[in-house]
């Protein structure tokens, strides 16, 4: 989905007038056309065609939060021409989140905080997540499978120390945390190459895991105790 997504926002937008012709074709320098187009938009902050243009430049720079919230301003103003536009097709998503977002800044609700890093983590969109992941925790500290997911976005957006110091809060308040054990062994097996450490992590996990079968379904019993004997070579 998420690359499907990418490739619709490589789409730039056709101008009519010659006056805006710095927003018609993409540029090879990013950060020029970027700063062109801000130029324009600072006498036209209306111009709707150009804010389309700078949406596309965030999104495909990463900065998909910035991108969605000039996206939604364009489209407050003219949505007739965000119709047609070759990234309508993000507009929904664009404007879930971004309504998502101002409830989440008005209430500091943690819920809401969660909703938008799940929305972020399962477009791969893992930056995002982990700022998200963060506001709700600030909110609530106690939420560790939150705190699971923030160190699952910080392993897969290459901050693997910071998703390793996360692991370790969870241990620190539960060391027969299944998940903590299991994925703190995965990282030092995989990302850090200490094999030896993470065969401990990993005996750990199955361990809690046995111990917790009561509390578990029959699949994911089944499932992470395999995966386990794979780690632990059984």
């Amino acid at each position: 989905m998420l690359k499907f997504m990418m490739i619709l926002l490589f789409g730039f937008v056709a101008l009519n007038a010659s006056t805006y012709s710095v927003c018609e074709t993409e540029r090879a320098d990013v950060q020029k056309a970027k700063e062109a187009v801000e130029l324009i938009l600072l006498n036209e902050p209306t111009n709707t065609t150009c804010m389309l243009q700078l949406a596309n430049i965030y999104l495909k720079q990463g900065k998909i939060a910035k991108g969605f919230e000039i996206l939604v301003d364009a489209y407050s103003i003219d949505p007739h021409n965000v119709q047609d536009s070759p990234i309508l097709s993000v507009l929904p998503f664009a404007l879930k989140v971004t309504n998502l977002k101002k409830q989440a800044n008005q209430t500091n609700d943690k819920e809401l905080w969660n909703k938008l890093g799940d929305g972020y983590y399962e477009m791969g969109i893992f930056n995002e997540a982990i700022l998200m992941y963060k506001k709700s925790l600030q909110v609530d500290e106690t939420q560790q499978n939150i705190r699971l997911k923030l160190a699952l976005s910080l392993q897969k957006n290459c901050q693997t120390y910071s998703a390793i110091e996360e692991l370790k809060k969870i241990l620190a308040k539960d060391n027969q945390n299944v998940y903590a054990n299991y994925y703190l062994g995965k990282i030092l097996a995989y990302d850090i190459k200490n094999i030896e450490e993470a065969v401990g992590f990993f005996t750990k996990a199955k361990q809690s895991l046995i111990a917790q079968k009561a509390s578990l379904t029959y699949l994911d019993y089944t499932n992470l105790l395999s995966e386990l004997a794979k780690e632990l070579k059984e």
